[in-house]
């Protein structure tokens, strides 16, 4: 009887080391709030909402009301047609003018803009001066605003151009500007046209450096 103590207190010390364990997995084995654990890690649902795709471009609101606006007034307006052929008789001006001769372009600038124009070309050739002008890119052309006068529609137009523009005496010695070094520069023009007009042509009435 005596050798059979030492057994049962290892079979009762067993049983009791079996209890802790179970009683230390299950414990281990929840989480704070005492539920069972999830092997599933949940990490919410992301937001992407913040998140601006690079080429995305939102459109400018000024240029949308601009447009809307200009529309509304004459349905016949056309920006894209618009834009493209003040761009064409941007660069006709400026060729017509180192030329010295208006005579092509005559018929659709202001008459005051004419004369303007023709006294700085007489005066350029009574220095003997002479004026190059390269415009090496067209860099933007936007409409900036607009007005009605009467029955006329007025629209003013910025030219962001990249020039290389020079000038010279009549010796040939550069006075003003740079034939290496390109300039930005920006010019804004108005052209009118009569509202609803059959008449396609506006015509140039304003010509300033913005």
């Amino acid at each position: 009887m005596n050798l059979a103590l030492p057994f049962i207190d290892i079979i009762i010390f067993a049983i009791i080391a079996i209890f802790l364990v179970y009683r230390l997995k299950s414990i281990l084995g929840q989480n704070s709030e005492g539920n069972e654990p999830s092997e599933k890690i949940n990490v919410g649902k992301k937001d992407y909402t913040n998140v601006v795709k690079l080429d995305s471009k939102k459109p400018n609101i000024d240029e949308i009301t601009i447009k809307d606006s200009i529309t509304n007034i004459d349905p016949t307006f056309n920006e894209k047609e618009f834009l493209k052929g003040a761009q064409n008789f941007f660069k006709m001006v400026i060729d017509c003018f180192l030329k010295g001769n208006l005579k092509d372009i005559s018929d659709y600038i202001d008459d005051k803009l004419i004369q303007n124009f023709q006294s700085v070309i007489d005066e350029r050739l009574e220095e003997k001066e002479t004026l190059k002008i390269d415009i090496i890119d067209m860099k933007s052309i936007q409409i900036k605003n607009f007005t009605t006068v009467k029955n006329f529609l007025r629209i003013s137009v910025l030219f962001e151009t990249e020039q290389i523009k020079v000038l010279k005496d009549k010796e040939g010695t550069i006075i003003d500007g740079n034939q290496k070094t390109p300039i930005l520069v920006k010019d804004l023009w108005t052209f009118e046209k009569k509202i609803q007009s059959k008449d396609l042509n506006w015509r140039l009435i304003e010509t300033s450096d913005a």
